[in-house]
Protein backbone atom coordinates (compact mmCIF):
# COMPACT_ATOMS: atom_id res chain seq x y z
CA UNK A 1 0.00 0.00 0.00
CA UNK A 2 1.20 3.13 -1.00
CA UNK A 3 0.88 6.73 0.71
CA UNK A 4 0.64 10.51 -0.29
CA UNK A 5 -2.38 9.36 -3.12
CA UNK A 6 -5.81 10.36 -3.32
CA UNK A 7 -8.51 7.68 -2.72
CA UNK A 8 -11.96 7.21 -2.98
CA UNK A 9 -13.02 6.54 0.17
CA UNK A 10 -17.11 6.43 0.02
CA UNK A 11 -19.85 7.45 -2.53
CA UNK A 12 -20.54 10.97 -2.12
CA UNK A 13 -24.46 9.56 -1.89
CA UNK A 14 -23.90 7.41 0.98
CA UNK A 15 -22.11 10.85 3.22
CA UNK A 16 -25.66 12.82 4.21
CA UNK A 17 -26.59 14.05 7.58
CA UNK A 18 -24.86 11.47 9.41
CA UNK A 19 -21.16 10.63 9.86
CA UNK A 20 -19.93 7.74 8.01
CA UNK A 21 -16.97 5.18 8.74
CA UNK A 22 -14.47 4.77 6.00
CA UNK A 23 -11.56 2.00 6.26
CA UNK A 24 -8.07 2.66 4.28
CA UNK A 25 -5.30 1.70 4.24
CA UNK A 26 -5.65 -0.39 7.32
CA UNK A 27 -7.08 2.71 9.59
CA UNK A 28 -10.42 3.47 10.32
CA UNK A 29 -11.78 7.51 9.20
CA UNK A 30 -14.82 9.47 9.90
CA UNK A 31 -16.58 11.15 6.75
CA UNK A 32 -19.26 14.14 7.42
CA UNK A 33 -21.05 17.01 6.06
CA UNK A 34 -20.54 20.43 7.25
CA UNK A 35 -23.40 23.74 6.73
CA UNK A 36 -22.20 24.16 3.19
CA UNK A 37 -22.34 20.37 1.96
CA UNK A 38 -18.14 20.03 2.48
CA UNK A 39 -17.10 17.00 2.96
CA UNK A 40 -14.51 16.41 5.62
CA UNK A 41 -12.29 13.40 6.86
CA UNK A 42 -10.46 13.07 10.00
CA UNK A 43 -9.16 10.29 12.09
CA UNK A 44 -12.22 8.45 13.66
CA UNK A 45 -10.60 8.04 16.91
CA UNK A 46 -11.25 10.73 19.66
CA UNK A 47 -8.19 11.90 21.26
CA UNK A 48 -9.80 12.23 24.73
CA UNK A 49 -10.64 8.44 25.37
CA UNK A 50 -10.50 6.92 22.34
CA UNK A 51 -13.95 6.94 20.77
CA UNK A 52 -15.03 6.08 17.68
CA UNK A 53 -16.86 9.45 15.98
CA UNK A 54 -18.51 7.60 13.23
CA UNK A 55 -21.11 6.19 15.60
CA UNK A 56 -21.42 10.13 16.83
CA UNK A 57 -23.61 12.92 15.12
CA UNK A 58 -22.73 16.34 13.58
CA UNK A 59 -23.44 19.53 15.53
CA UNK A 60 -24.33 22.89 14.66
CA UNK A 61 -20.72 23.97 15.15
CA UNK A 62 -19.50 22.07 11.80
CA UNK A 63 -18.27 19.66 14.00
CA UNK A 64 -18.80 16.17 14.24
CA UNK A 65 -19.18 15.29 18.51
CA UNK A 66 -17.74 11.59 19.97
CA UNK A 67 -20.42 9.03 21.29
CA UNK A 68 -18.37 9.15 24.55
CA UNK A 69 -18.25 12.27 26.34
CA UNK A 70 -19.48 14.62 23.33
CA UNK A 71 -16.07 16.26 22.73
CA UNK A 72 -16.57 18.20 18.96
CA UNK A 73 -14.27 17.83 16.83
CA UNK A 74 -14.01 20.52 13.17
CA UNK A 75 -13.17 20.16 10.06
CA UNK A 76 -9.52 21.19 10.70
CA UNK A 77 -9.82 17.99 13.73
CA UNK A 78 -9.08 20.64 16.58
CA UNK A 79 -11.36 20.17 19.49
CA UNK A 80 -14.22 23.19 19.46
CA UNK A 81 -15.91 22.00 22.51
CA UNK A 82 -16.00 19.89 25.53
CA UNK A 83 -19.40 19.43 27.10
CA UNK A 84 -18.17 18.48 30.71
CA UNK A 85 -16.32 22.20 31.14
CA UNK A 86 -19.09 24.11 30.08
CA UNK A 87 -19.22 26.82 27.09
CA UNK A 88 -16.58 29.48 26.26
CA UNK A 89 -14.28 27.12 28.52
CA UNK A 90 -10.27 26.82 27.48
CA UNK A 91 -9.54 23.63 25.11
CA UNK A 92 -6.43 22.27 25.64
CA UNK A 93 -3.87 22.78 22.56
CA UNK A 94 -3.40 18.84 22.11
CA UNK A 95 -6.85 17.81 21.89
CA UNK A 96 -6.75 17.62 18.28
CA UNK A 97 -6.73 14.96 15.90
CA UNK A 98 -5.06 14.23 12.08
CA UNK A 99 -7.59 15.37 9.07
CA UNK A 100 -7.00 15.02 5.44
CA UNK A 101 -7.91 16.98 2.53
CA UNK A 102 -10.99 16.42 0.11
CA UNK A 103 -12.62 16.23 -3.13
CA UNK A 104 -16.31 15.23 -4.91
CA UNK A 105 -15.28 14.22 -8.20
CA UNK A 106 -17.15 11.87 -10.29
CA UNK A 107 -19.68 11.16 -7.46
CA UNK A 108 -17.27 9.91 -5.03
CA UNK A 109 -15.09 10.91 -2.34
CA UNK A 110 -11.53 11.21 -2.68
CA UNK A 111 -9.26 11.72 -0.25
CA UNK A 112 -5.65 12.55 0.17
CA UNK A 113 -3.58 10.02 2.28
CA UNK A 114 -0.73 12.02 3.06
CA UNK A 115 0.95 15.62 3.92
CA UNK A 116 2.24 16.54 0.91
CA UNK A 117 1.90 20.16 -0.08
CA UNK A 118 -1.43 20.80 -2.13
CA UNK A 119 1.31 21.66 -5.36
CA UNK A 120 2.98 18.30 -4.96
CA UNK A 121 -0.04 16.15 -5.04
CA UNK A 122 -0.68 13.83 -8.12
CA UNK A 123 -4.10 14.76 -9.45
CA UNK A 124 -6.93 12.63 -9.88
CA UNK A 125 -7.49 10.67 -12.95
CA UNK A 126 -9.70 12.06 -15.98
CA UNK A 127 -12.71 11.15 -16.60
CA UNK A 128 -14.56 14.00 -18.66
CA UNK A 129 -17.41 11.04 -20.16
CA UNK A 130 -18.52 11.34 -16.19
CA UNK A 131 -20.10 15.27 -16.81
CA UNK A 132 -21.04 14.99 -20.15
CA UNK A 133 -24.87 13.41 -20.08
CA UNK A 134 -25.42 14.36 -23.44
CA UNK A 135 -23.33 11.78 -25.04
CA UNK A 136 -22.79 9.41 -22.17
CA UNK A 137 -24.76 6.64 -19.91
CA UNK A 138 -23.67 6.11 -16.12
CA UNK A 139 -23.95 3.85 -13.87
CA UNK A 140 -22.19 3.15 -10.48
CA UNK A 141 -21.74 -0.49 -8.45
CA UNK A 142 -19.09 -1.60 -6.35
CA UNK A 143 -16.93 -4.81 -5.83
CA UNK A 144 -14.94 -6.14 -2.60
CA UNK A 145 -11.84 -8.00 -3.41
CA UNK A 146 -10.39 -10.01 -0.81
CA UNK A 147 -6.34 -9.23 -2.74
CA UNK A 148 -3.89 -6.50 -2.59
CA UNK A 149 -4.81 -3.11 -4.62
CA UNK A 150 -1.67 -4.12 -6.66
CA UNK A 151 -2.78 -7.00 -7.53
CA UNK A 152 -6.41 -5.77 -8.70
CA UNK A 153 -5.07 -3.02 -10.50
CA UNK A 154 -3.01 -5.33 -12.83
CA UNK A 155 -5.62 -7.57 -13.44
CA UNK A 156 -7.55 -4.77 -14.63
CA UNK A 157 -4.83 -4.11 -17.23
CA UNK A 158 -4.79 -7.23 -18.28
CA UNK A 159 -6.28 -7.91 -21.36
CA UNK A 160 -4.72 -11.26 -22.21
CA UNK A 161 -6.56 -13.09 -19.39
CA UNK A 162 -9.81 -11.92 -21.64
CA UNK A 163 -9.43 -15.29 -23.29
CA UNK A 164 -9.76 -17.77 -20.80
CA UNK A 165 -11.60 -15.54 -17.70
CA UNK A 166 -14.48 -14.30 -19.54
CA UNK A 167 -16.15 -16.20 -21.83
CA UNK A 168 -19.08 -13.64 -22.80
CA UNK A 169 -16.21 -11.86 -24.58
CA UNK A 170 -13.41 -13.75 -24.58
CA UNK A 171 -12.49 -16.44 -27.00
CA UNK A 172 -9.31 -19.13 -26.31
CA UNK A 173 -9.16 -20.20 -29.70
CA UNK A 174 -8.37 -16.31 -30.57
CA UNK A 175 -5.84 -15.97 -27.71
CA UNK A 176 -3.03 -15.56 -29.95
CA UNK A 177 -4.24 -12.99 -32.62
CA UNK A 178 -4.98 -10.73 -29.12
CA UNK A 179 -2.55 -8.07 -29.45
CA UNK A 180 -1.24 -4.98 -27.98
CA UNK A 181 -0.82 -2.07 -30.92
CA UNK A 182 -0.03 0.74 -28.46
CA UNK A 183 1.64 1.48 -25.13
CA UNK A 184 2.81 4.54 -23.38
CA UNK A 185 3.97 5.69 -19.82
CA UNK A 186 4.47 8.32 -17.71
CA UNK A 187 5.49 8.45 -14.26
CA UNK A 188 2.09 8.13 -12.44
CA UNK A 189 -0.35 6.23 -15.98
CA UNK A 190 0.28 4.41 -18.20
CA UNK A 191 -2.00 3.85 -21.37
CA UNK A 192 -2.40 0.98 -23.99
CA UNK A 193 -3.90 0.16 -27.48
CA UNK A 194 -5.51 -3.44 -27.93
CA UNK A 195 -7.15 -5.52 -30.62
CA UNK A 196 -8.99 -8.50 -29.15
CA UNK A 197 -11.60 -10.85 -30.63
CA UNK A 198 -14.91 -11.76 -29.13
CA UNK A 199 -15.91 -15.09 -29.27
CA UNK A 200 -18.56 -16.26 -32.56
CA UNK A 201 -22.31 -14.99 -31.86
CA UNK A 202 -24.35 -17.72 -30.68
CA UNK A 203 -28.12 -18.08 -31.99
CA UNK A 204 -29.93 -14.58 -32.58
CA UNK A 205 -26.95 -13.50 -29.94
CA UNK A 206 -29.27 -10.42 -28.17
CA UNK A 207 -28.95 -7.21 -27.99
CA UNK A 208 -25.18 -8.13 -29.53
CA UNK A 209 -26.26 -8.12 -32.94
CA UNK A 210 -26.61 -5.05 -33.40
CA UNK A 211 -23.12 -4.48 -32.08
CA UNK A 212 -20.67 -6.00 -33.98
CA UNK A 213 -20.77 -8.75 -36.88
CA UNK A 214 -19.12 -12.20 -36.30
CA UNK A 215 -15.79 -12.17 -35.56
CA UNK A 216 -14.95 -8.60 -35.48
CA UNK A 217 -12.18 -6.77 -33.89
CA UNK A 218 -13.11 -5.39 -30.98
CA UNK A 219 -10.86 -1.90 -29.76
CA UNK A 220 -9.89 -1.42 -25.98
CA UNK A 221 -7.85 1.02 -24.54
CA UNK A 222 -6.44 0.30 -20.72
CA UNK A 223 -5.30 2.89 -18.83
CA UNK A 224 -4.08 3.03 -14.92
CA UNK A 225 -2.97 5.84 -12.69
CA UNK A 226 -0.88 5.71 -9.54
CA UNK A 227 -3.66 8.18 -7.86
CA UNK A 228 -6.58 6.53 -6.23
CA UNK A 229 -4.74 3.31 -8.27
CA UNK A 230 -7.34 3.87 -11.11
CA UNK A 231 -7.93 1.77 -14.13
CA UNK A 232 -10.01 2.81 -16.87
CA UNK A 233 -11.20 0.45 -19.74
CA UNK A 234 -12.37 2.07 -22.75
CA UNK A 235 -13.95 -0.27 -25.27
CA UNK A 236 -14.60 0.17 -28.66
CA UNK A 237 -17.00 -2.64 -29.98
CA UNK A 238 -17.76 -1.14 -33.37
CA UNK A 239 -17.67 2.53 -34.76
CA UNK A 240 -20.92 3.75 -33.13
CA UNK A 241 -21.19 1.65 -29.30
CA UNK A 242 -18.24 2.28 -27.01
CA UNK A 243 -18.41 2.01 -23.55
CA UNK A 244 -15.94 3.15 -20.41
CA UNK A 245 -15.50 1.56 -17.20
CA UNK A 246 -13.52 3.52 -14.56
CA UNK A 247 -12.81 1.91 -11.17
CA UNK A 248 -10.94 3.61 -7.95
CA UNK A 249 -9.41 0.85 -6.31
CA UNK A 250 -9.11 1.80 -2.57
CA UNK A 251 -6.99 -0.56 0.10
CA UNK A 252 -8.96 -1.10 2.66
CA UNK A 253 -6.19 -3.11 4.22
CA UNK A 254 -3.22 -5.51 3.25
CA UNK A 255 -6.01 -7.58 1.62
CA UNK A 256 -8.61 -6.33 1.25
CA UNK A 257 -9.61 -3.73 -1.89
CA UNK A 258 -13.08 -1.89 -2.69
CA UNK A 259 -13.74 -1.27 -6.40
CA UNK A 260 -15.48 2.03 -6.93
CA UNK A 261 -16.80 1.39 -10.29
CA UNK A 262 -18.94 3.71 -12.93
CA UNK A 263 -19.36 2.22 -15.98
CA UNK A 264 -20.64 4.96 -18.93
CA UNK A 265 -21.98 3.67 -22.39
CA UNK A 266 -22.78 5.84 -25.64
CA UNK A 267 -25.41 3.93 -26.74
CA UNK A 268 -29.04 2.47 -25.30
CA UNK A 269 -29.17 5.36 -23.15
CA UNK A 270 -32.19 4.89 -21.15
CA UNK A 271 -32.50 3.90 -16.98
CA UNK A 272 -34.54 0.84 -18.51
CA UNK A 273 -31.01 -0.50 -19.91
CA UNK A 274 -29.38 0.18 -16.04
CA UNK A 275 -30.02 -2.73 -14.55
CA UNK A 276 -28.26 -5.20 -16.98
CA UNK A 277 -25.62 -3.02 -17.39
CA UNK A 278 -24.95 -3.27 -13.34
CA UNK A 279 -25.33 -6.92 -13.35
CA UNK A 280 -23.13 -7.48 -16.25
CA UNK A 281 -20.25 -5.45 -14.66
CA UNK A 282 -20.86 -7.21 -11.54
CA UNK A 283 -20.82 -10.90 -13.44
CA UNK A 284 -17.25 -9.65 -15.13
CA UNK A 285 -16.15 -8.88 -11.63
CA UNK A 286 -16.78 -11.70 -9.92
CA UNK A 287 -15.11 -13.70 -13.03
CA UNK A 288 -11.63 -11.93 -12.53
CA UNK A 289 -12.25 -12.57 -8.06
CA UNK A 290 -12.02 -16.00 -8.88
CA UNK A 291 -9.34 -15.99 -10.24
CA UNK A 292 -7.48 -12.96 -8.19
CA UNK A 293 -8.24 -14.21 -5.14
CA UNK A 294 -6.63 -17.27 -5.54
CA UNK A 295 -3.03 -16.22 -6.89
CA UNK A 296 0.00 -16.60 -4.85
CA UNK A 297 1.31 -14.92 -3.51
CA UNK A 298 -2.19 -12.72 -2.60
CA UNK A 299 0.57 -9.37 -2.92
CA UNK A 300 2.28 -8.55 -6.10
CA UNK A 301 5.84 -9.60 -5.72
CA UNK A 302 9.14 -7.06 -5.72
CA UNK A 303 11.18 -9.41 -7.93
CA UNK A 304 10.60 -10.85 -11.26
CA UNK A 305 12.90 -13.23 -10.57
CA UNK A 306 9.82 -16.07 -9.21
CA UNK A 307 7.99 -15.11 -12.30
CA UNK A 308 8.33 -15.24 -15.99
CA UNK A 309 6.91 -12.63 -18.88
CA UNK A 310 6.27 -12.71 -22.05
CA UNK A 311 5.25 -9.73 -24.67
CA UNK A 312 2.05 -9.38 -23.58
CA UNK A 313 2.85 -9.22 -19.81
CA UNK A 314 4.83 -5.82 -21.04
CA UNK A 315 1.55 -3.35 -20.05
CA UNK A 316 1.71 -5.28 -16.18
CA UNK A 317 5.13 -4.61 -16.52
CA UNK A 318 4.98 -0.91 -16.87
CA UNK A 319 2.45 -0.26 -14.12
CA UNK A 320 4.77 -2.13 -12.02
CA UNK A 321 7.70 0.20 -12.88
CA UNK A 322 5.95 3.29 -12.09
CA UNK A 323 4.72 1.60 -8.33
CA UNK A 324 8.63 0.64 -8.01
CA UNK A 325 9.60 3.92 -8.52
CA UNK A 326 7.30 5.08 -5.15
CA UNK A 327 8.77 1.79 -3.31
CA UNK A 328 12.34 2.83 -3.99
CA UNK A 329 12.97 6.29 -4.88
CA UNK A 330 10.51 7.97 -3.02
CA UNK A 331 9.63 5.70 0.11
CA UNK A 332 6.06 5.70 0.14
CA UNK A 333 5.11 1.86 0.66
CA UNK A 334 3.15 1.97 4.08
CA UNK A 335 4.90 0.08 6.74
CA UNK A 336 1.36 -1.87 8.28
CA UNK A 337 3.02 -3.43 11.07
CA UNK A 338 4.29 -0.17 12.33
CA UNK A 339 1.36 1.18 11.73
CA UNK A 340 -0.77 -1.24 14.18
CA UNK A 341 -2.50 -0.23 17.10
Amino acid sequence: MLTNLWYVAEWSRAVRDKPVKAKLLGQNFVLFRDSSGKVNCLSDICIHRGGSLSNGWTTGRDCVACPYHGWEFDAEGKVQFIPSRGEGAQVPERARIDAYPTQERYGMIWVFMGDLPEAERYPIPPFPEFDDRANWRPIETEFTWRASVDRVVENGIDVAHTSFVHPGFGYREMAAKNHIAKMERTDISGSSSCVLYPPPMQGNAGLMRFARKDKAETHVHPAFYLSGHCVRLHIQVNSWMEMIIFDANTPVDETTTRSFVVQVRNFFRWGIFDKGSVKRTQKVFAEDAHIVEALSPNYLPESLETEVSVEQDKFMGAWRKVRKVHIEEKGWKIDSKAMAP
